[in-house]
């Protein structure tokens, strides 16, 4: 499982409260899926897996707790497609890489992150750095 440097197992409530979201059955486990999952699902993706376990969650509370997580900035959401959005629990300034050929999205901690400046008069509220190509598998194959 993969945890937030931070975060010991089991702290997921606590980090939840910390960041003023109540830790609800159906919150906390969405969260959960995220950490333990670092894929960069998509909500469809999240409601499938749990829709497993969770016979009481719907498709719509897994937008919802999604939206809710985002916006006290626990999650972020990354649109590596015009009409993907994919979600990410490691809010630290990274890149990630799409596989055109599987689909894989992987993180890529070891490339510098770049610095961006903007002129003045604008405020800059997220930067994204997406990159497109083969992952190593799919070259190999090809």
């Amino acid at each position: 499982m993969m945890q937030m440097p931070f975060l010991k197992p089991g702290d997921e409530k606590r980090y939840l409260v910390e960041h003023g979201v109540r830790p609800l059955n159906h919150r906390v486990a969405v969260y959960k899926y995220l950490l333990e999952n670092p894929i960069h699902p998509t909500a469809d993706d999240i409601y499938g897996d749990l829709k497993k376990h969770m016979a009481s969650i719907s498709r719509t509370t897994v937008y919802n707790v999604l939206n809710l997580l985002c916006d006290q900035g626990v999650v972020k959401r990354i649109a590596i497609e015009k009409n993907e959005m994919r979600y990410d629990a490691n809010i630290s300034n990274h890149m990630h890489f799409k596989c055109i050929d599987c689909g894989k999205v992987y993180d890529l901690h070891t490339v510098s992150f770049p610095e961006v400046s903007i002129p003045d008069g604008f405020t800059m509220h997220e930067v994204q750095v997406n990159i497109s190509g083969n992952c190593p598998a799919c070259d190999a194959i090809a």
